[in-house]
């Protein structure tokens, strides 16, 4: 199982975006000392960003990182070998340019040579499968835990990677975007206890910016005092094997980004989303990150502020158990009966405050492989619901509905995480379920903790239906969610999916090929998804930045995490410029 399967585990493990708690312990320390300034030369002061995170750093080390703040912090300090641009397509990082095999199952990466660490230490392959082999390691517990399974990396030399895969997958750039740790400060620390290391209270990355102050409630950052030089010469050879369409066309290091405009970036951090709104309506703060779609919706009325939204590949869906165990879901009518009974429209406005979109599949509407034509929307309509039902053998009664073979009314369990650790969550899976109790059922709604909820009901099967949260990602692999071969132990096809017909086509998506074969494949895997409506898709959620008008440059980007909102910080500037 690969990262790209991990991530999609992760959504359902965590289920919801857990709220970060308030941090106990030692302090922070600061990245060591900044470059000295002679004390005659004045400096004029700096006008900061400054953006109100909801949630508090727990540990900056890219391999320990749990937070929404700590990864905030780990986008800006530490580099991939591969970021995104805009629009979600992959570019350069520390890579300046790759390769692949015509079959995928090889790849290369030329690292650029002048690149340093914040320390001043060479980066070098060495970093790099470093940090790779420690993700492999089965006493690594960290947040990539199980992740780069059945890759091997080695370092062809100084600046050359090279990956050699056991199963190719078209969708190997998104590994790849993994944060390098570096080696000379943390091969003396064992896996299993990198969340115990000091290197997480004072880390030293590659990354734009580096951190000169940083406790529990605030982090204060500066551009890198280390500049890579500028870029080899562009008509020099790109190293590997045959090209791969996503190959780069030609040698792009760090060196060919602008310099910060911001040349100070300052994070509070908070607990209290009613402090972090007081906080911004008293004019504390540039931005805010982190609310609720629906409460950053309310924030945004704030005279002088907008909002960013980027489009999420987190789907949130409802999971029906299609195990042998659970036959009343077994006819797909049932399933599209279910789904066209739900008031998306409402959820959308509502729990997100029309800050989400809705989901007609599994592919997100962001991604090049979206396919609407293979997508049809599905409007609410009970009494198509009511027909689809009766169609598949249901009979409505006084009591709610129930299949032929069935002594009392069906009651739909829905399971949902706690309504104190997601509210959100929560409010969709009410609204559900009153649009469920209208078509005519009598519905529970059970709600569990989260981590109880993935590992007690979903890991073992021990369910009807649940709402969760997917990471379907960029270069979306459906393979480990849906293929029959995944409901093993360790698999991510919770819900016991076995369809021959699917796995082929599943397959052929994930495999590597020419963009255009790839979107032809997607298009077929949506069509045949579709149809089957193995699952309830409910909403995209957008993750929304809160901005005082003064805040320059943000675009709107698909992510997968809220912390790719600093993948073009370096282009964001400040009206004033004071």
């Amino acid at each position: 199982m690969n990262r790209l399967d991990r991530a999609v585990i992760a959504g359902l493990v965590l289920v919801v975006v857990l709220a970060a708690v308030a941090i106990g312990g030692p302090a922070f320390a600061p990245n060591g000392p900044g470059p000295s300034v002679p004390a005659t030369v004045a400096v004029p002061p700096v006008a900061p960003y400054r953006e109100g995170v909801l949630g508090r750093p727990t540990n900056i080390n890219p391999l320990a990182a749990r937070s929404q703040a700590d990864r905030d912090l780990v986008a800006l300090v530490f580099s991939g070998l591969v970021s995104r641009d805009v629009a979600g397509r992959p570019i350069p990082a520390l890579a300046q340019s790759w390769a692949s095999s015509t079959d995928g199952a090889t790849w290369t990466f030329a690292l650029d040579p002048l690149a340093l660490w914040q320390d001043g230490e060479p980066l070098t392959a060495a970093d790099v499968v470093f940090t790779i082999q420690v993700l492999q390691d089965p006493e690594y517990r960290g947040p990539g835990a199980g992740s780069w399974t059945g890759i091997t990396a080695s370092a062809v030399d100084d600046t050359t990677v090279r990956f050699e895969l056991e199963t190719p997958i078209g969708g190997f750039l998104d590994l790849a975007t993994q944060p390098i740790v570096p080696a000379h400060l943390l091969d003396a620390t064992p896996p299993g206890a990198m969340a115990d290391d000091a290197f997480g209270k004072a880390p030293v990355g590659s990354g734009p910016y580096q951190i000169i102050e940083l406790d529990p409630d605030h982090a204060a950052l500066e551009p890198s005092t280390v500049l890579a030089a500028p870029a080899p010469d562009p008509a020099s050879p790109t190293p590997g094997p045959s090209r791969d369409p996503l190959a780069t066309d030609r040698p792009l290091g760090p060196s060919s980004s602008p310099a910060p405009a911001i040349r100070r970036l300052e994070l509070r951090f908070f607990d209290d989303p009613d402090l972090l709104k007081a906080a911004f309506h008293a004019g504390e703060l540039d931005a805010v990150s982190g609310l609720d779609q629906a409460a950053a919706a309310t924030l945004v009325t704030t005279p002088g502020a907008r909002a960013v939204r980027d489009p999420s590949t987190t789907l949130t869906a409802v999971l029906v158990n299609l195990r042998a165990n659970r036959p009343a879901f077994a006819d797909p009518r049932t399933r599209a009966a279910l789904l066209g009974a739900i008031d998306r429209e409402r959820i959308l406005t509502v729990a997100y405050g029309g800050f989400a979109t809705r989901a007609d599949g599994l592919i997100p509407p962001s991604s090049w492989a979206f396919a609407g034509s293979a997508s049809p929307p599905v409007a609410r309509d009970l009494k198509a619901s009511t027909k689809a039902l009766t169609e598949a053998g249901w009979t409505k009664a006084k009591d709610g509905w129930r299949r032929a073979t069935d002594k009392e009314p069906q009651t739909l369990d829905l399971l949902v995480a706690d309504r104190t650790v997601n509210p959100v969550s929560f409010a969709i899976a009410s609204q559900i379920a009153a649009d469920w109790k209208a078509l005519g059922f009598a519905v529970d709604i059970s709600e569990r903790d989260p981590a109880v909820l993935a590992t007690d009901h979903l890991r073992t099967g021990d369910f009807d239906l649940a709402l969760v949260e997917i990471a379907i990602g960029h270069d979306p692999d459906l393979y480990p969610l849906l293929a029959s071969s995944q409901t093993r132990t360790g698999g991510a096809n919770v819900i016991g999916l076995q369809d021959p017909a699917l796995d082929e086509l599943l397959e052929a998506a994930r495999a590597p090929a020419d963009q255009a074969v790839r979107v032809a494949a997607f298009t077929a895997l949506q069509t045949r998804l579709s149809g089957g409506t193995y699952m309830l898709p409910i909403a995209w959620p957008d993750e929304v930045i809160v901005l005082k008008e003064r805040v320059l440059g943000p675009p709107s980007r698909p992510v997968s995490d809220g912390s790719e909102r600093f993948g073009d910080v370096l282009t964001w500037r400040l009206a004033d410029d004071r």
